[in-house]
């Protein structure tokens, strides 16, 4: 908190001068004829009222009795009165000495209005007087009246202890929540993934609580996202562990059997073609997962698309006693990645046909809805868990479920390549089961 602390206190201070003295100015040039008379003449309630006690005596009693008063108040307070009567030669009453720039600040203050602590009385013998009460701390007066200086050390000591404090508690507000980051921050980065900070700020509500919730999410998506790639990693040995132990097994048993060399190497090519199916569809997910686009974007009917992947699904599920049907409302011009959208539609496809019981159909539809291409691909098996749902779009995810006796084959990362593929469209997809019975694949993407 130091630094900080420090830059808050000189700022208090620097901006308190710099706003002082720029008022100070200001209000200085606004008013420097009266501040200039301010300088020598008293303007305050207590001057006033002496001012207008002398003038009264003066208009009634005349001279003598004023004199008879200033000496009576001279004895009593061992000090001549501050009160000055000077007649029109600039002559004091009691023969005081009265500077001259006193005396023409007085007679120029005598034509402001709002001066209401000087006047001109006139006495009954006809003589006139000017009466008002100089400053004592004025140079002119200092060596008629000395006025002690002093320094308002009590005042400047209450500021600087306020400011003091004042600038501690703002440095303590702001650093708090940001050294609880910095905590988090040096936990997480040593391995600690479950650290968040919004548990230790509290209630507060500013922005610097947006910034710990912003900490808290990224946190929560990385430890996700390690987490997946961890499994990804698992699911990956363990998919590439099973056709490299036959592999392997094939060319022992080929050593010790040479007669039945044909039928091994056959296994041989199979599992090589599965090895680089798998390498394969890891490779395309990777790239799709980095945002790389090898295909060009361009114009292109996504209705003849679908049609023609539907024609190709139709022929190999009629083979299984299944059906594909088809319906759109109208040709869809759509601007993407014909390969992306090709590939991402057509597994999407695959895998309903593929979970779609024997005798049925798998349904697709096109539509145009608010400026959003929307397909719906739905089969007529069991559907998925409503837990299980957001499962199905994850890589190597196989929901081979015993109800509907169903043994899928793949690696299950068809879904998890449609869904980087249509999220690279800006677009997005989600799993539902519909209440018929079935599980329903909706994919938007604008248009």
């Amino acid at each position: 908190m130091g630094r900080l602390f420090w830059k808050i206190f000189f700022g208090f201070w620097l901006t308190l001068v710099i706003t002082g003295a720029a008022v100070g100015t200001l209000v200085w040039k606004h008013n420097k004829q009266r501040i200039e008379q301010l300088e020598v003449l008293v303007d305050s309630p207590r001057a006033e009222l002496g001012v207008q006690s002398a003038a009264n005596i003066l208009r009634q009693q005349g001279v003598p009795a004023l004199k008879t008063i200033f000496k009576r108040r001279q004895i009593r307070h061992q000090r001549p009165p501050r009160l000055l009567v000077i007649n029109d030669q600039g002559i004091d009453l009691l023969d005081r000495a009265v500077p001259e720039i006193v005396l023409r600040k007085a007679r120029d203050a005598l034509r402001d209005p709002q001066q209401t602590a000087i006047q001109q009385v006139r006495t009954p013998e006809g003589e006139r007087f000017l009466l008002f009460v100089p400053r004592r701390d004025h140079p002119a007066m200092k060596a008629n009246t000395p006025f002690p200086r002093y320094l308002p050390l009590l005042p400047l000591f209450i500021l600087f202890t306020g400011s003091l404090i004042f600038s501690a508690g703002l440095a303590w507000y702001i650093t708090r929540p940001i050294q609880l980051i910095r905590e988090a921050t040096n936990r997480f980065a040593a391995g600690n993934l479950d650290t968040r900070v919004m548990p230790e700020i509290g209630r507060r509500k500013d922005e610097l609580t947006e910034l710990a919730n912003d900490f808290d999410h990224m946190a929560e998506q990385l430890q996700h996202l390690i987490a997946t790639q961890k499994r990804l990693l698992n699911d990956v040995s363990h998919e590439l562990r099973s056709p490299l132990a036959r592999l392997q097994l094939a060319i022992e048993l080929g050593r010790q059997q040479p007669g039945k060399i044909n039928e091994f190497t056959q296994r041989i090519e199979k599992e090589s073609q599965r090895l680089d199916q798998l390498v394969g569809e890891l490779l395309t997910l990777s790239r799709l997962e980095a945002g790389v686009k090898n295909s060009e974007h361009d114009y292109f009917d996504i209705n003849g698309l679908i049609e023609s992947i539907v024609n190709d699904a139709q022929f190999e599920a009629k083979a299984q006693n299944k059906q594909v049907i088809f319906s759109s409302d109208e040709e869809l011009l759509l601007n993407g990645s014909i390969e992306l959208i090709h590939r991402a539609i057509e597994n999407i496809i695959r895998n309903a046909i593929d979970y779609t019981p024997e005798y049925s159909q798998v349904e697709v539809s096109l539509k145009h809805q608010n400026n959003m291409i929307k397909v719906h691909v739905c089969d007529e098996g069991q559907g998925v868990k409503e837990s299980r749902l957001k499962e199905v779009f994850q890589p190597f995810v196989r929901l081979n479920d015993e109800n509907q006796n169903v043994k899928i084959h793949g690696y299950g990362l068809g879904l998890a390549i449609a869904r980087r593929a249509i999220e690279l469209h800006r677009g997005s997809i989600n799993a539902y089961n519909r209440s018929s019975g079935g599980l329903c694949i909706e994919i938007q993407i604008p248009k």
